[in-house]
């Protein structure tokens, strides 16, 4: 593999060093908790993986006195090498996409390596001869695996030309970190990149199966009358079916509309919306009669599309009642909102027909009403209101209750990750209890203010530090952190020495994986009352 820095021809040679240009050594320096709460508020941010990435490589460099960072992609089983993501220009623009020959890269020997490799003078630290000086002439490199869904993924690096002083703990546990939280945001985007393309997908599939589907059937529809006018049972059958198809096809299509509507909503006098459907579905049912019990008026804001669940409910109770049909519509004034009351004469709704207003789950269901009725669900319930179903001997009686105001559409279809994740950030900001997660290797990814009764240190101070660090000596921790991970929760006591050189035994209760490699640690310090119990 040879040398791609940008330009072709030349004198570019496999193993050619990265240019000059691209170290520089900043002078700047930040405080290990300068360093951890800036890194914690970019990746708490907005912005691309890519933006992120940089950002906390420039911070990485900045604390490590490093001339530059990088993250780079690697396979070493391809003995693919390239660089991503990159705090230097090269020649203007940033050295990303820049490959080199696997074998004379340090990152070979990062992936391969179980621990982080720290060079901080390579010729003297053994290294001479290695093809990645030898081709590179770096002195200096601290290089971090990174893991993205159990699989290495590539090498988080900070380099330097001139030879330093040895890397300290402190400054390899923060370059730890950056790996960790970009490993996080890697995951984090992946998953996004495949929810997406899956949602495409859909998409695509539906529209296409659903346009090729009608088409093909209005065609058999055509050949199938043939057949029904001969005054054959199938050939009637068959039609009946193909209706039922084509009526499928078309709430399909209405639904796409409707989900992907976005508008505000209008206040809306109920009454005439009601009497403006109760029209169509007679002009669709001439045989059904439909009697309106109202106020004069009622107002209130809706959606358009909350016309289309009015008349899903009103021609559900069309076909399924009679022959010939009687539907009788209650329109009623609540202190809070409306209550809708649509009610039938006929045999009472099917329990699976039931289910779909109570679950807001789509069934096979008869007459292609299933679909109808998950439409409505869905339009009545974005609007913060409900339907319910009554089945008696003499019909069935929908009713939606409706409330006075509805939210736009942006609001009220929050997606729900969004909604609980705002819910469970108050209660872990606001939280009087002391509550930290921690990761798989036990380091502290996030902490509530109240730690600091507990740890001693403000919650800022205790980000990408290992909870070990606060537990005493003769303290089990390899032992109880791998009992720990093997269980659902565990409630227990344990002395925890503060960074403020206090003792206190505290009460806790551990939950494991709250979502997937992140545990809860909730504690309480009951110092005052053990004291008082030992008395």
């Amino acid at each position: 593999m040879v040398v791609r820095n940008g330009r072709t021809g030349g004198d570019q040679t496999p193993g050619v060093r990265l240019r000059r240009g691209w170290y520089r050594m900043t002078g700047d320096s930040l405080t290990s908790q300068a360093a951890r709460e800036e890194l914690y508020d970019i990746i708490r941010g907005d912005g691309s993986f890519e933006t992120k990435a940089q950002a906390a490589l420039d911070i990485g460099v900045r604390f490590l006195s490093a001339d530059s960072g990088y993250l780079a992609r690697v396979d070493a089983e391809t003995e693919y090498w390239e660089i991503l993501v990159s705090t230097e220009p090269f020649d203007g623009e940033a050295p990303t996409g820049q490959e080199i020959d696997f074998e004379l890269s340090y990152c070979r020997r990062t992936v391969d390596s179980d621990e982080q490799i720290t060079l901080h003078d390579a010729p003297n630290q053994g290294w001479a001869d290695d093809p990645a000086f030898q081709a590179q002439g770096l002195h200096c490199y601290h290089g971090t695996t990174l893991i993205v869904d159990g699989e290495p993924y590539g090498t988080v690096c900070f380099v330097a030309e001139d030879p330093r002083g040895e890397f300290s703990d402190c400054e390899s546990l923060f370059a730890e970190l950056i790996a960790r939280l970009l490993e996080r945001e890697l995951e984090r985007q992946q998953h996004e990149t495949e929810l997406t393309r899956q949602a495409n997908l859909t998409t695509v599939l539906n529209r296409v199966l659903r346009h090729n589907l009608r088409n093909k059937l209005s065609i058999a529809r055509g050949h199938i009358q043939l057949m029904a006018d001969s005054a054959t049972e199938s050939g009637e059958i068959a039609l009946q079916s193909v209706d039922t198809i084509i009526e499928l096809c078309q709430k399909a299509r209405d639904l796409d509309q409707i989900i992907s509507l976005e508008t505000d909503p209008e206040p809306t006098d109920i009454t005439a919306l009601v009497r403006a459907v109760a029209e169509r579905v007679i002009s669709q049912h001439p045989n059904t009669s439909i009697e309106i019990d109202q106020v004069d008026s009622v107002t209130v804001s809706v959606l358009p599309s909350f016309e289309r669940a009015l008349l899903e409910l009103i021609e559900n109770a069309a076909k399924h009642g009679g022959p010939p049909s009687t539907i009788t519509v209650c329109i009623t004034e609540v202190s809070d909102g409306v209550e809708i009351r649509v009610s039938d004469d006929g045999p009472g709704l099917a329990p699976q027909e039931a289910k779909v207003l109570e679950t807001g789950s789509e069934t096979p269901l008869t007459h292609g009403s299933g679909l109808g009725l998950w439409i409505s669900h869905w339009i009545v319930t974005g609007h913060g209101g409900s339907i319910d179903a009554t089945v008696t001997d003499a019909g069935t009686t929908m009713t939606i209750s409706l409330p006075q105001q509805t939210e736009s559409t942006t609001d009220s279809h929050q997606p729900t990750l969004k909604r609980a994740h705002d819910q469970y950030q108050a209660a872990f900001e606001e939280a009087s209890d002391a509550m930290v997660i921690v990761d798989t290797e036990g380091r502290i990814i996030e902490a509530n203010p109240a730690v600091a009764d507990v740890y001693g240190v403000e919650s800022q101070q205790l980000l990408g530090r290992p909870i070990a660090e606060f537990l005493p000596e003769e303290f089990d921790y390899e032992g109880a952190w791998s009992r720990f991970q093997t269980k659902d929760s565990e409630h227990d006591t344990v002395t925890i020495v503060g960074g403020d050189g206090v003792d206190r035994r505290i009460e806790y209760t551990g939950t494991t994986n709250i979502v997937p490699g992140h545990h809860l640690i909730v504690g309480r310090d009951i110092s005052k009352r053990t004291d008082r119990g030992s008395r």
